[in-house]
Parts: C-alpha cells; sequence; structure tokens
C-alpha cells in the first residue's frame, strides 16, 4: 500500500479523533454578531495541517528541521488561543519567534540584509491569511489552489522536497471533507489558518529564493488586496485592526449579495487560480515584466474598490 494512502488514512482517522475530543472539551466557535456562520461549531480542526507536517518530518528522514520546529510552536500557541484567548502580544511574539526559525532554515540562501523585511511581510502574511478565514471552504480551497500551483512549479524548477507538498495537500483534502460543505462539520481554527498561512509563505519564499523571480509574489494577490486594503480602511478609521469585523469583501459578497459561503470561496479561489495561470504562462516570460505587474495590481485594486463601494 502507498505510503501516500496511509498516511491520508492515518490524517482522516486523527482528524475524527480530534472531532470527538473537542466536542466533549467544548473547543467550539460559538455565533455572535460578527460571525458568518448561525450554530455552534467546532473549533481547531485545521490541527491536520502541521500534523501532516510532523508526520512528512519523520518519514522523510528530518528534512527542514528548522522550519518544522516554526510550523510546531505556531501552531501550539495558535491552537491554545483556539481553547482560551491569548492576548495579541502573546500571539505575535510566538508567531515572531516562529517564523525566525523558518527564516533560519533558508539562511543559505537568504541574505542577512532581507531578514528584517522578510520577516515583517510572513507577520503580517500569517495574521492576513487569519483574517481571511471567516466563512466556510475559504482556506481550503484557496490553499488547495496555492498548493497545486506550488507541485507544478516544483515539477519544474524542483525548489522543495515534493514529498512536503504532497503532505499538506493530503492533510488540505482530509479538512475540505468536513469543511467545504453548506454546514461545515468543524473550522480551522487560528491553529489551522496560521499554519497553513506559515507554509504557504515558506513554500512561496523558497520559490522565489531559488527561481530569482519575485513576481511568484503575486500567486498570493487575491487574498493580499483584500487583506491589505481592509486593514488600510479600517486603521484609517481608528478601528482596532486585531479585533473580528464584517468588513473584507468576502463577507460584503454574503452580507450584501447573498452569496453562499461556497460560492464565494469558489469565487476567491478561481480568480487566483486563473491570476496563477497568467502568471506561469504569460507574465513570467515577458521582458518588461516589472510594468506588467504594476498594470495588473493597479487594475485589481481599481476593480476592488469598484466593487467594495457598489456593495456598500
Amino acid at each position: 500500500m502507498s505510503i501516500y494512502l496511509v498516511s491520508f488514512i492515518a490524517l482522516f482517522i486523527l482528524k475524527i479523533v480530534y472531532l470527538q475530543i473537542a466536542k466533549k472539551l467544548n473547543i467550539v466557535d460559538k455565533p455572535n454578531h460578527r460571525s458568518s456562520h448561525k450554530t455552534i461549531t467546532i473549533r481547531g480542526g485545521g490541527i491536520v495541517f502541521p500534523i501532516s507536517v510532523l508526520l512528512y518530518f519523520m518519514l522523510s528522514g528530518f528534512q527542514y528541521p528548522l522550519f518544522v520546529l516554526g510550523v510546531f510552536i505556531i501552531s501550539l500557541v495558535s491552537f491554545i488561543d483556539d481553547i482560551k484567548s491569548l492576548s495579541a502580544s502573546i500571539r505575535l511574539f510566538f508567531q515572531f519567534i516562529s517564523i525566525l526559525f523558518v527564516l533560519f532554515q533558508l539562511s543559505d540562501s537568504l541574505p542577512l540584509i532581507y531578514m528584517p523585511i522578510v520577516l515583517f511581510i510572513f507577520l503580517g502574511g500569517v495574521n492576513a491569511y487569519n483574517f481571511m478565514d471567516g466563512i466556510n471552504g475559504i482556506t481550503v480551497s484557496y490553499s488547495l489552489v496555492l498548493l497545486l500551483t506550488f507541485y507544478f512549479l516544483n515539477s519544474v524548477f524542483f525548489f522543495v522536497d515534493n514529498d512536503l507538498i504532497i503532505f499538506i495537500l493530503l492533510s488540505i483534502i482530509v479538512f475540505a471533507f468536513f469543511n467545504f460543505r453548506i454546514r461545515a462539520l468543524c473550522f480551522s481554527g487560528d491553529v489551522g489558518s496560521v499554519s497553513i498561512a506559515l507554509i504557504v509563505l515558506f513554500l512561496l519564499l523558497k520559490l522565489i529564493i531559488d527561481t530569482g523571480e519575485p513576481i511568484y509574489a503575486l500567486l498570493l494577490s487575491i487574498y493580499a488586496i483584500d487583506s491589505g486594503c481592509t486593514l488600510l480602511y479600517r486603521k484609517f478609521k481608528g478601528e482596532d485592526i486585531f479585533k473580528p469585523h464584517r468588513s473584507h469583501l468576502y463577507q460584503k459578497l454574503i452580507d450584501n449579495k447573498g452569496y453562499s459561503h461556497l460560492m464565494v470561496s469558489l469565487l476567491y479561489s478561481s480568480f487566483q487560480l486563473t491570476l496563477n495561470y497568467l502568471i506561469i504562462f504569460h507574465i513570467s516570460k515577458l521582458h518588461n515584466k516589472t510594468l506588467c505587474v504594476v498594470l495588473l495590481l493597479s487594475i485589481l485594486i481599481f476593480l476592488y474598490i469598484v466593487i467594495k463601494r457598489k456593495l456598500k
């Protein structure tokens, strides 16, 4: 029997066991006026993501130890936060430490002078990914698009051990069975959204370093635009950016247009998939990529603002 099939079955069983334990220990998400769901739902289901990384680590001969340590620390703290809310300062401190470990894993190929900038981007990216995890299916469908994109690019550039991507994909598929549905059986929780964010950012940075192509940062452009513009908007209004809200475009599409969670999730992942296709097969082959990237981002941000205004 294939090691991938055995691992998939193991992850599926562990997922079911966790749901039973979480139900008994009351690790649940109770809806409030800022929630997109209306029923009490188990949280922390995304714990299967870091478990898949640990499983890969043990079966691969302990590859990428600092990366795995970073994922473990950030997942542990995020899981504690899912059970009992921690202060923003504590979360940020351990996110900072975890990201440092991940960056040290790449220290041989990442110049020291870039470390502070990349650290800041990772810190913002991890929290942005977490803020975007507000409806059924959005984290799993968006992450699936990214990981499949990395899998394809890895067949061309071989920038990372392929099994790492495969094991994470297995956990995504397992989680999708319980989350990508009209009434989700569980939410990813911070442990899921934060850990998968760090994993995705690690793969993205490894890809950019090995290919020397910063253009691949656009593979996260849909999430980056929604979270970035929303953050600036809330900061301009003087709101606490760490408090829950319903200002993201995906939330407005549900509240104002009546779209379903799964429809919005598929819209986001489909747009990113289309962009990824354009980036890989067209934009990356242009001589004047910078001008094209600036133009593309300008169009996307313009469309975002127009749609957001109409939804008001």
